[in-house]
């Protein structure tokens, strides 16, 4: 039986505005800006990806360089697909913007492929999903004091997270007050993704040092291994680093040099699905435990498809301006009743270029995570 052929592909910027800022440290978050990919086939069968831009032409370089290569070369396989495509411009497809493009295409692609044999990617691959830990972003905005913790992280396990991971506060001494009641619940473990704040490990040790936490998150720009290294010298808790590093030295630069405890990874800035496979011998070889960055409605069908120990799927209640933008579409799920059940089940509402996010305190309620 003849394969399909991809009659589309094609990405468009979608910026979605917060009602109530994000603000990391000094990062100053007051929209999130996606790339939507689009994979069709020849049958009809459709596939989306989307992933946070940061700002960069993800969408320019899908629609100029990685659309013509994935309609010539396509082979009905996105996993031969995407070497083909890398080979013919491994350059500008290595890092940064069209890294992005190329890994959110590469994720449409194996969807439209799935949905064409209608199946889930992880059934495609033979595998079934794995029961993986289900964590809880809350403690945004990261503006809220310590005061309003308590409550979320008692509607996220009541919701069957099994552990809860907060962002930087305002300031180092928020963060570690903020920190220090989520602990104080009881209820669960607690992570902190300390987004980039710290310049050096002893920033770091004043906010976290002494605390009882399952792991340290991105304290440090990109580039900071050595850093990475002295910071996990010192830690009693594990250190984990991997988030929107966009490009192919990662995460083998965090592996050989022994920079963490814990490897975050991301399929939607890293090259997508198909690069993970390529790389899931080498990670089950090392053995580093995988902690992944959002996006769940396909982390966990990846995680599951690797032999990898992943520690924690990622998920943020609508209303938490973490994942704007999956955030809508839980929202619109539930509110619908769609719930889909071949490719990576989700359903992508159409979406004008510009929209406003949900204006509410994260509802948690809107989760069956048990």
């Amino acid at each position: 039986m003849e394969r399909p052929k991809i009659v589309e592909v094609s990405a468009r910027r979608v910026t979605i505005t917060l009602p109530r800022p994000v603000q990391l440290g000094e990062y100053l978050i007051k929209a999130r800006g996606y790339c939507v990919t689009t994979v069709r086939l020849s049958d009809g069968s459709v596939g989306h990806a989307y992933g946070l831009d940061r700002g960069v032409p993800v969408a320019e370089c899908v629609n100029s360089i990685i659309a013509p290569l994935y309609k010539e070369l396509f082979t009905g396989d996105p996993l031969s697909t995407w070497d083909l495509v890398y080979r013919r411009a491994s350059a500008p497809l290595s890092a940064g913007a069209a890294l992005r493009g190329f890994s959110l295409v590469d994720l449409a692609a194996h969807e439209a492929v799935a949905k064409s044999e209608g199946k889930t990617v992880t059934a495609r691959f033979g595998k079934s999903e794995k029961k993986i830990s289900q964590w809880a972003v809350i403690g945004y905005p990261p503006s809220r004091g310590p005061e309003d913790i308590a409550w979320e992280v008692k509607a996220a396990v009541a919701a069957g997270a099994q552990g809860v991971k907060l962002p930087v506060g305002l300031t180092p001494e928020l963060t570690r007050e903020r920190i220090i009641a989520a602990l104080d619940t009881k209820l669960c473990p607690v992570s902190t993704d300390l987004a980039f704040s710290c310049q050096s490990a002893e920033d770091a040790m004043k906010i976290v040092g002494g605390l009882d936490l399952a792991w340290v998150e991105d304290p440090f720009v990109s580039g900071s291994l050595m850093e990475l290294k002295k910071l996990r010298s010192l830690l009693s808790s594990p250190l984990a680093s991997g988030d929107d590093e966009t490009h192919l030295y990662h995460p083998q630069a965090f592996v050989e040099t022994g920079a963490v405890d814990i490897l975050r990874l991301d399929t939607t800035c890293q090259g997508g699905l198909s690069r993970l496979i390529r790389l899931n011998d080498y990670l089950a070889e090392k053995n580093l435990p995988v902690s992944w960055h959002v996006y769940d409605a396909w982390h966990s069908q990846v995680a599951s498809i690797l032999d990898v120990a992943s520690i924690s799927i990622e998920y943020s209640a609508p209303g938490a301006s973490v994942d704007a933008l999956a955030e809508l579409i839980v929202a619109r799920s539930r509110a619908e009743n769609n719930y889909p059940t071949t490719g990576w089940k989700f359903a992508l509402p159409e979406l004008p270029d510009t929209l406003m996010g949900i204006d509410s305190d994260p509802d948690w309620s809107a989760f069956n995570l048990k």
